[in-house]
């Protein structure tokens, strides 16, 4: 009886795996969607609390983590969340078009098999920030108030307030 429950629930939790993703990857980031506003009600009964405007054809991941969006914020068109953890975007953030945030990474493994254990870390937009079109977020950055993210930038670590960081990696 215990391996009936046990399969029953697994197979539960990949069905609300399964509808998430449709609803928040199928519909509500499509172009044909209806107005903005049964876009945000879907990604809020979803757990995400988004304030500003997310625009259509961005993927958002459907692990453990939530996206928060700030008020006055907006993410443009095609960009990618991963939600391994959370990402949390300030007030009046401007998200440039094709822009990724990964929360997930692998601890290194053996030569044998180097993508060891999975980890993830949130990531944190502080407000007033603008990110460059095309540029890659990654796990356990914290983007300080004010900064400009260059386009097609690639941020590894922290930034300091109010300062412009552009390059691969990402430099001040």
């Amino acid at each position: 009886m215990k391996g009936i429950s046990r399969l029953l629930n697994k197979k539960c939790k990949r069905f609300k795996h399964h509808i998430r993703n449709i609803l928040q990857n199928d519909i509500a980031n499509k172009y044909i969607t209806p107005p903005p506003r049964f876009r945000m009600f879907i990604y809020s009964i979803l757990e995400h609390k988004l304030k500003g405007n997310v625009f259509p054809d961005c993927f958002l991941g459907v692990s453990k983590g939530r996206l928060f969006l700030g008020q006055g914020s907006f993410i443009n068109y095609s960009c990618f969340f991963d939600l391994s953890d959370d990402i949390v975007i300030g007030k009046n953030v401007a998200v440039g078009f094709k822009t990724t945030f990964i929360n997930a990474t692998h601890e290194m493994g053996s030569s044998e098999h180097r993508a060891g254990n999975g980890t993830s870390q949130p990531i944190r937009i502080e407000d007033g920030c603008w990110i460059g079109a095309g540029a890659t977020i990654m796990p356990g950055v914290t983007i300080a108030r004010g900064c400009i993210i260059g386009a097609g930038a690639l941020v590894t670590q922290s930034t300091e307030p109010n300062c412009v960081y552009a390059g691969v990696p990402a430099k001040k």
